[in-house]
């Protein structure tokens, strides 16, 4: 089930918040990880301006959000996460749903999320999920040449090719 946030699920959003960023940290390579504290004060600053949180329940238990956030006049899709023994069972499809039912709700059409290249598993889900169209694309300049050795695939887009950044894969 899909329902919204409501202020006594505060400590549940913490927690997922806080395994949310840590196996995105763990993904990227990174040592440090999110403590209670932090995750927190990230949950509180996720709740501010004009953000709505979705929470996905499975018999009673809080198992993943999204968030959607409306900023500079678009909707953008910040965090999807479910924990890893709920995936594949479509509750982040019907998390992206309701994000989609509430900017259309809202009068807009279009809604925008970020995902990084390395993600193949991500871009998969989300291209099953209608998510079709290239919007922008981030591209670093390296000054030095001591990131060469992080970089090892290549894309090709609109007949360049450019080098993936991969971290900790």
């Amino acid at each position: 089930m899909i329902r919204r946030f409501q202020a006594s699920d505060f400590d549940h959003l913490s927690s997922l918040y806080m395994d949310f960023y840590n196996e995105l940290r763990e993904s990227q390579g990174q040592r440090s990880r999110l403590d209670k504290k932090e995750a927190d004060r990230v949950a509180r600053e996720s709740l501010e301006g004009k953000s709505y949180v979705f929470l996905a329940e499975n018999h009673r238990e809080l198992v993943g959000f999204a968030r959607v956030q409306f900023w500079e006049g678009a909707y953008f899709v910040r965090e999807v996460f479910v924990k890893k023994p709920f995936r594949r069972n479509g509750l982040g499809s019907k998390l992206l749903t309701s994000c989609e039912d509430l900017v259309l709700k809202n009068g807009e059409t279009s809604i925008y999320l970020t995902v990084e290249p390395k993600h193949s598993v991500s871009i998969k889900y989300l291209i099953h999920n209608g998510y079709d169209t290239l919007n922008m694309l981030e591209l670093r300049k390296d000054l030095t040449m001591n990131d060469f050795p992080e970089r090892q695939d290549t894309v090709e887009i609109l007949g360049h090719k450019l080098r993936l950044l991969k971290r900790g894969v």
